[in-house]
């Protein structure tokens, strides 16, 4: 592996979920330890790994610093430790920054997976902290970033989010880089085909007693009964509920108000068409 492999989404969209079965594919199916084992896929934007890669502290920096800098940490990380990632940055350039906080050189390649947007205004509203309206509402923000507090230190540094849309599309579009893309119902609906995909793309073990191993020891009700026992560092302060709260698609037809409902369609018709939500 040459570079950085990113398991790229929008917040709340699946990403945790593929973190935890390839922690356990790289161990050989092996159980995982949820709070120690996604080492295996750490978050690209973890404080400790730039200040590490960078060489100095992100806290001393302004914000416009930090999108400046991004990028070439990025490349560093690429060259000195190469590996899997998770993001949730989208590929736009930042406001002030000259490129992506990941520069398609930095990148090997990318799996980039997607979800019905009024799931993730639910599941989002719920992780965050967030009324559903406010939760709708970000997800049409195109300045919408996290990271970034001015009361604590994060332990993660800013990224730049932008809509949902955007956000997408800022990754269908990439160019330049080997991308797979892979909706979180599918993996709901047909977990053995979708996570077999993934595994050739990612020239992992494609074998089908493999990806069954590994299969179960990431399902959700095992992530979950690992949270409800020893809790999940991941998860917000904020959350009003916790990290592994449903696992489900199409929850937005019960908990999501119909004129909620309607202004994510509304805004994001588009690009839900475009990866089949239409």
């Amino acid at each position: 592996m040459s570079g950085l492999t990113l398991i790229a989404s929008y917040p709340k969209s699946g990403n945790t979920w593929l973190r935890a079965f390839l922690a356990s594919h790289l161990r050989d199916g092996r159980p995982i330890d949820l709070n120690a084992d996604l080492s295996e896929v750490p978050n690209l934007t973890s404080r400790s790994l730039q200040d590490c890669h960078a060489g100095l502290e992100h806290s001393d920096l302004s914000r416009q610093e930090v999108a400046l800098l991004r990028p070439l940490t990025s490349r560093r990380i690429a060259r000195e430790q190469p590996g899997f990632y998770k993001t949730h940055d989208s590929n736009l350039v930042p406001p002030g920054a000259r490129e992506p906080a990941i520069p398609p050189d930095a990148i090997d390649r990318v799996v980039c997976i997607v979800r019905d947007p009024r799931d993730v205004a639910v599941s989002a509203a719920a992780h965050f902290g967030w009324s559903l309206d406010d939760s709708v509402d970000r997800m049409a923000d195109t300045a919408f970033c996290i990271g970034h507090s001015p009361r604590r230190l994060n332990a993660n540094v800013e990224q730049w989010i932008s809509s949902w849309s955007a956000h997408v599309e800022s990754w269908l579009d990439a160019g330049g880089v080997q991308l797979l893309m892979l909706r979180y119902e599918d993996l709901l609906a047909d977990p053995l085909e979708s996570f077999t995909q993934l595994c050739r793309f990612l020239d992992l073990d494609d074998t089908r007693h493999a990806v069954s191993r590994s299969l179960e020891e990431s399902r959700f009700s095992a992530l979950a009964g690992q949270e409800a026992r020893g809790g999940f560092r991941e998860r917000s302060r904020t959350s009003t509920a916790p990290f592994f709260r449903a696992g489900k698609a199409g929850e937005w037809r019960t908990a999501l108000p119909a004129v909620l409902a309607e202004r994510v369609v509304g805004t994001h018709s588009r690009v839900m068409a475009r990866v089949g939500y239409g």
